[in-house]
């Protein structure tokens, strides 16, 4: 029973890993979206500076100060989000960690020859780490995730939608859902579908309350009103994010925000 329970924190050791490294990739996948934004930024502002003055082509210049407001404002979300997945990889590293104390403690504190058991391969006969249905589970949810949100990347938002809702009817209790219902607000906030993406960061809200995307559906919930024309909402929303999560990069943005609106 004891090289069980050890065999046991090995495996969780390993799955922390494994989402750990999910967590990097999607990282870096916002970390290239960012680059790309600003790269467009610095065209417009480039576009900007080169046009003749407002009275030449005052139309022309004002979408573009607005697509370039739209972009910043991209860019700053998408760093949020990149702090929430690096403060989740820390925070795995951590379970880790304290995983692997825990199990050479109990080696260190068994005989001499349990200890050299616990370094021996598995017997053919005796599995000792039976994670089989659990590993088949996560890895069926991590991969319908990664599917939905791979074509949401790809800016098919239609099909993404499709995807992702097939996978909360499925998975509606794994660490991935809350996730796949912000995306799901993100399709219909892309698609300029302001009003049903304010309902689907409400769902969240209400269905996930500790998840790692709630700072982000309140802050989106703000600029949705703030499209429909709807300023206080917005504002009120964007004080939220601020009084509930003062120290997140979210409320740095509403901050910003709120400034910009007085």
């Amino acid at each position: 029973m004891k090289l069980r329970r050890l065999m046991w924190a090995l495996a969780a050791s390993s799955l922390c890993l494994l989402v750990g490294c999910m967590t990097t990739e999607e990282a870096a996948n916002l970390d290239s979206q960012m680059e790309n934004l600003s790269q467009r930024v610095a065209n417009i502002e480039r576009t900007l500076a080169s046009e003749q003055p407002p009275e030449a082509l005052p139309k022309r210049k004002a979408d573009l100060e607005t697509t370039m407001e739209d972009l910043r404002r991209e860019i700053q979300i998408l760093r949020a989000n990149i702090e929430e997945d690096r403060d989740l990889i820390r925070r795995l590293n951590d379970q880790v960690q304290t995983l692997k104390l825990e199990h050479e403690t109990k080696v260190a504190a068994l005989p001499k020859a349990e200890q050299e058991k616990t370094v021996k391969a598995p017997s053919a006969r005796e599995p000792t780490v039976p994670v089989a249905p659990v590993s088949v589970q996560e890895e069926d949810a991590e991969g319908s995730y990664q599917k939905a949100y791979n074509t949401f990347k790809q800016g098919d938002y239609a099909n993404a939608l499709t995807l992702f809702g097939k996978f909360l009817a499925k998975y509606s209790k794994t660490e991935y859902a809350d996730n796949a219902q912000y995306w799901v607000g993100e399709c219909y906030y892309r698609q300029e579908d302001y009003e049903r993406a304010i309902l689907e960061y409400e769902k969240l809200l209400k269905r996930y309350p500790k998840g790692d995307k709630v700072p982000s559906a309140l802050l989106k919930q703000g600029f949705a009103f703030l499209n429909l024309g709807d300023k206080v909402d917005a504002k009120l929303l964007f004080k939220k994010v601020i009084k509930e999560y003062p120290h997140s990069p979210q409320a740095q943005i509403a901050r910003r925000k709120l400034k910009a609106l007085q």
